[in-house]
């Protein structure tokens, strides 16, 4: 999915924020796991508690937080980490028991008397909380220091062994997706027909999406967040998929681009290499120490030194079709992290670089998902094929 500069569209955040409700416990993730995550994040703030919401609503990635420490998710629920504890304030303490494994759980209306009985011992107070929560600290604690969501991003960052395979799993289905869209592909079907693929097949795989489908053919791959998924699929241009999977709450983000008749014209296929091109530049980069900033440079300067930045991804002259080149990404699509982020191994991220030709009506995004590793990075997204050879064979209609 596109690594905009701006946030991602309302509607996918809002899909990927009712997703959270009445999640089970992911599968492969051990019960354990949870309780060692609050164990390493109280590490980090040894010096006053901290306290944790379970919004903000408008930050996506920041609403996983607390999924990510409690494998629960309920709305305006508080979490205090003090004295080597965490309390657990929800409504439903019953299900927060169940699911987080924590004895002891309250209710909700009782954050506040607690944050006025343990917060004035405090010298200072670790926050990460909506404005109304923020002002019930506020009110007791002598001083508040609004980090304790850049403590819990450090935590996410690094997959466990336990969630690289559950987003290994996210991303295969989502190439076994691509490989059945791919072969279905014709002239005069609906890019709803291609959707339903995708669906399908997530859903043969006990997966559902990651994010909203984006199924554009012709002018409709120049559209960035397209989701209207409804015309009729025209004769001799590219049909933009950017589909991925979520399985067991962790994403993958996978694009691949397809010729709807199943062969690349001479300019797709110089500007689907050029696309290639880039991508190759940034993966040469890709290893603890680097940023996906420097990634992003790496891939841009491919196109301005062929002289090709009309319609690139980072230069176009059209602002609604310049996008950044990747993201992390785990429990959420566009996860925790920023572009000068140093890379480190365990993160995961996307390396998506584009060409959104309007001239010719017609759009060109590939997309991959990459670990990073001690030694470099591995390639999660492999299963899909994305060389033009490679495509065109897979195409092959006898």
């Amino acid at each position: 999915m596109l690594a905009a500069f701006s946030s991602s569209c309302a509607a996918v955040a809002l899909l990927l924020l009712l997703s959270l409700r009445g999640q089970d416990t992911p599968r492969g993730i051990p019960a354990g796991e949870f309780e060692e995550r609050r164990a390493r994040l109280m590490e980090r703030i040894k010096d006053g508690p901290g306290v944790l919401d379970s919004g903000p609503v408008g930050r996506p990635a920041a609403a996983y937080d607390f999924r990510y420490l409690f494998n629960y998710h309920e709305e305006d629920a508080v979490a205090v980490f003090s004295d080597g504890k965490v309390h657990l304030f929800v409504k439903d303490t019953k299900a927060a028991a169940e699911k987080s494994g924590l004895a002891g759980v309250r209710a909700r209306s009782e954050f506040e008397a607690f944050a006025e009985e343990d917060f004035p011992k405090a010298a200072k107070v670790y926050t990460r909380l909506r404005a109304a929560n923020l002002e019930v600290v506020k009110k007791h604690a002598a001083k508040v220091v609004g980090t304790l969501g850049d403590e819990v991003t450090r935590l996410r960052l690094i997959k466990s062994k336990a969630e690289q395979e559950m987003t290994r799993t996210a991303t295969r289905i989502s190439c076994e997706a691509h490989v059945k869209a791919l072969k279905a592909l014709r002239p005069g079907m609906n890019e709803k027909d291609i959707q339903k693929i995708y669906q399908e097949e997530f859903k043969a795989q006990g997966a559902v999406a990651g994010y909203g489908y984006i199924c554009g053919a012709g002018i409709n791959g120049c559209t960035l967040h397209y989701s209207a998924n409804d015309k009729e699929i025209p004769e001799d241009t590219l049909m933009v998929c950017d589909c991925g999977a979520a399985y067991a709450g962790y994403v993958a983000d996978v694009t691949r681009t397809f010729p709807t008749g199943g062969k690349f014209s001479k300019e797709q296929a110089s500007k689907y290499q050029l696309v290639r091109d880039a991508q190759t530049a940034a993966e040469k980069l890709l290893k603890p120490g680097a940023t996906q900033r420097q990634l992003h440079a790496a891939a841009a300067q491919v196109f301005a030194d062929a002289g090709q930045t009309k319609w690139a991804f980072s230069h176009s002259e059209d602002p609604q079709v310049r996008h950044g080149l990747g993201h992390f990404v785990g429990l959420y699509v566009h996860d925790s992290g920023s572009g000068t982020t140093k890379l480190e191994p365990g993160m995961v991220i996307t390396i998506e670089p584009g060409w959104y030709d309007k001239d010719q009506k017609w759009g060109i995004r590939i997309e991959d998902m990459y670990l990073v590793t001690k030694d470099g990075f591995e390639r999660l997204s492999a299963g899909a094929p994305r060389e033009i050879e490679e495509i065109e064979k897979a195409m092959t209609r006898k």
